[in-house]
């Protein structure tokens, strides 16, 4: 039992010197160190937690890793807005969609050429 405990223990140290590694604070940038760091966010895909007056203030973070999570805000702010005109959407409300095709004046051969030409990211 007792090596779990210090397993379990030594797990939490590594985790919270991991943590620590990745904590900068304000003076330390403002001492030359921001080049550094923004070097380290946009070449080794690090995070940094900035510290002003011992408390979480700011996160670096890359840029790949900013844009996935505006594409996720943009993508639940979507889909609250669809759940929100779903709710009280009832069948006889709906129109089948070759119904609508139809009506629009498409075929489904002018969709399917159509859909070829599109790329969707």
């Amino acid at each position: 039992m007792s090596e779990v405990k210090l397993s379990t223990q030594q797990m939490k140290f590594h985790k919270l010197k991991e943590l620590v590694s990745h904590m900068i604070s304000i003076s330390e940038l403002s001492r030359g160190r921001a080049s550094k760091i923004i070097d380290e966010v946009a070449k080794k895909k690090k995070n940094f937690l900035v510290i002003k007056n011992n408390k979480p203030q700011a996160v670096i973070i890359p840029i790949d890793l900013y844009d996935q999570l505006v594409q996720a805000q943009e993508d639940y702010k979507l889909l609250l807005l669809s759940l929100k005109r779903t709710k009280n959407l009832k069948q006889e409300d709906c129109s089948p969609f070759e119904k609508v095709v139809e009506e629009a004046g498409f075929t489904f051969d002018e969709i399917n050429k159509l859909a070829e030409s599109v790329e969707i990211e």
